[in-house]
């Protein structure tokens, strides 16, 4: 059944409720916008209780340089489904200058590989004849990114490819698991300020690649002093969710997120835990970035 569900959406890149802390994995222009040294983690757990359900573990380190004028970073992914594990290490730079007084556009790549690993093994095969899970299978692939980003304190718009790169992992029996595809993101928000202490943050993200309908998000995201935020996200015609986040000190910061599925998952899963922990280093002043995409 998953197995069914997975070909049909053909989406391989990891989705994400908390999405606006998270989004170096995706934009390598995102890299150093941060005014310290910023490390992030977020845990998924999709659609529990299904087995074999997707599972992601996503880490992101990045800092300014040269007076903010360039950014540089990590990222790693590692994404399970049923027997497939993909594992992304990239290196991602950014290069940013100023278009007017108060709007900034940053420019970024990326480079790095793909660790593909499907332990076919492990599954109950009821023709033993199909090629395509004769044996076990391992690939390192290479891969380049670009991404942009142009921002300032009221609103910011990103366009990114983080696979520029496709690239088929068994040519002979190529499909929509053994063929890494080319994904777009665009993502656009507002910081619009309700009170001294009250910001509300509408964003809009979309993912399209080709092979599957679009994914869109509409995320409401309100945010007291700085320090406090919550909100609700819509996946048009797939999922429902809610997310909170809480900055516990100077430094660290914790956020959880649930979602539930809207479409034919409904009812045969429990839904999907996120968890978000983000550590600033050298923050003193102890209020996060107005900024956060």
């Amino acid at each position: 059944m998953l197995i069914g569900v997975l070909k049909t959406r053909a989406q391989q890149d990891p989705v994400y409720t908390q999405y606006i802390y998270n989004m170096m994995t995706i934009n390598p222009a995102y890299a150093g916008t941060q005014n310290f040294l910023h490390l992030n983690t977020l845990t998924r757990l999709q659609w529990v209780g299904m087995d074999g359900a997707p599972k992601t573990f996503s880490l992101g380190v990045h800092t300014p340089l040269n007076q903010r004028k360039v950014g540089v970073g990590l990222t790693v992914v590692s994404d399970e489904i049923g027997p497939i594990n993909n594992t992304h290490i990239t290196v991602n730079y950014a290069y940013r200058i100023t278009v007017f007084e108060s709007l900034t556009l940053s420019m970024g790549i990326k480079g790095g590989i793909t660790s593909y690993r499907a332990d076919i093994s492990d599954l109950t095969i009821i023709d033993q004849d199909d090629p395509n899970f004769i044996s076990d299978e391992k690939k390192i692939m290479p891969n380049l990114g670009v991404g942009f980003y142009l921002y300032n304190q009221k609103y910011f718009v990103g366009f990114s490819i983080p696979k520029l790169l496709e690239t088929s992992i068994d040519e002979e029996y190529a499909s929509s698991f053994k063929e890494l595809r080319r994904h777009y993101y665009f993502v656009t928000g507002y910081n619009m300020e309700i009170t001294s202490n009250w910001m509300f943050k509408p964003t809009i993200y979309t993912r399209a690649v080709s092979g599957a309908p679009s994914s869109n998000d509409i995320t409401l995201q309100f945010i007291y002093d700085q320090r406090f935020g919550f909100g609700a996200m819509y996946r048009i015609g797939d999922a429902i969710g809610a997310f909170i986040d809480v900055q516990i000190n100077n430094q660290l910061t914790m956020g959880y997120g649930y979602d539930f599925s809207t479409n034919s998952l409904l009812g045969v899963n429990s839904g999907t835990h996120e968890l978000m922990i983000s550590y600033e280093f050298n923050n003193l002043k102890g209020k996060r970035p107005l900024i956060t995409f």
